[in-house]
């Protein structure tokens, strides 16, 4: 009976979202009329908004939320800190250096995306090797990370310091957060990695639970360190996936895993499954909100969740006095 509520409670929450998506924008379109357009009835520019823009934004907000979430909730469980997200490694800050470089010369759209995961990528690999030489336990993780995201910070402004000015504030636009690449060409490559990645994060989810106790208790329960370096690279991949597409977005990775093990208890065979969901729903309501709170302009996602972000963890200080 309980599973059968979840599920229904689930499913209307979705439908919710989705009404709310494609409703909430420059124009407000009401959710009755935006359905009906969706399936090819009323006004011809009300079916082309939703239909070209609200649609393919929405449904790549949830994909990259989904990811978003799930790597910081991989990583929380890796390093045993509920404050762990998906950047603490310094994904974010090798795609955004990738990304400012291609952006301040002026290169193509395409060419920006390959430098972001490339340097997405490079940050990952040059953290797991520093980690390697310090038996790739989760506090040399945790420093490599804190380390190379200062030096790449710094590189960040370095290129700032010389590019010019037009060219910095769209960099800028970009490290925002902007999921203004949607389009519906990249939606299946895009949704078949990001499912593939957390089917992948699925099948670890009994040794997540037992990393949760230390590493001495998982090397005791037989949790290998090549499961734990596999765990690694699907969050370090969902994290490179999400930042390359649309930028830094903060909090996603952070608070949704953080609600759904206080709410659902520490089983990473539910926690998985119900951080992407939580993950997709946000990032797709944040940026709706964004698209619709100012007439003649539109505030980056990552604006949005970094306010919810902030007032979340406000609130739950000021509640509990911890971040438990």
């Amino acid at each position: 009976m309980k599973r059968s509520l979840a599920v229904i409670g689930i499913i209307a929450a979705l439908a919710a979202v989705f009404a709310l998506c494609i409703s909430l924008g420059a124009t407000f379109i009401p959710p009755h009329t935006a359905l009906a357009a969706l399936i090819g009835g009323g006004d011809s520019t009300e079916r082309l908004i939703i239909a070209t823009l609200r649609v393919p934004r929405m449904l790549m907000a949830f994909a990259v939320g989904a990811a978003l979430s799930v790597s910081g909730l991989l990583y929380q469980a890796l390093f045993r800190n509920p404050l762990a997200d998906p950047y603490t490694i310094g994904t974010a800050g090798g795609a955004a250096l990738g990304a400012t470089v291609a952006i301040c010369l002026s290169l193509g759209a395409g060419a920006v995306t390959a430098a972001a995961f490339a340097g997405s990528l490079a940050a990952v690999i040059a953290v797991n090797a520093l980690a390697a030489r310090r038996g790739f336990s989760s506090v040399s993780l945790i420093v490599a990370g804190i380390a190379l995201s200062f030096i790449l910070s710094s590189a960040v402004m370095l290129v700032f310091s010389v590019a010019r000015p037009q060219l910095v504030h769209k960099a800028l636009m970009w490290l925002m957060g902007d999921l203004s690449i949607a389009r519906y060409a990249l939606l299946p490559p895009l949704g078949a990695l990001v499912a593939l990645l957390i089917a992948g994060a699925m099948v670890f989810h009994r040794r997540l639970d037992i990393l949760s106790f230390g590493p001495a208790f998982a090397r005791a329960l037989g949790v290998s360190p090549a499961a734990v370096k596999n765990i690694f690279w699907l969050s370090a991949l969902l994290a490179a996936l999400a930042v390359t597409l649309a930028g830094v977005i903060g909090f996603v990775g952070l608070i949704v895993p953080h609600i759904m093990r206080r709410s659902l208890g520490p089983a990473h065979r539910l926690l998985i499954p119900a951080s992407a969901l939580g993950g997709g729903c946000l990032l797709a309501l944040c940026d709706a909100l964004g698209r619709s709170i100012l007439p003649l302009s539109e505030v980056p996602a990552g604006v949005m969740t970094g306010f919810f972000g902030g007032m979340f963890f406000l609130v739950l200080f000021a509640t509990r006095g911890d971040a438990r």
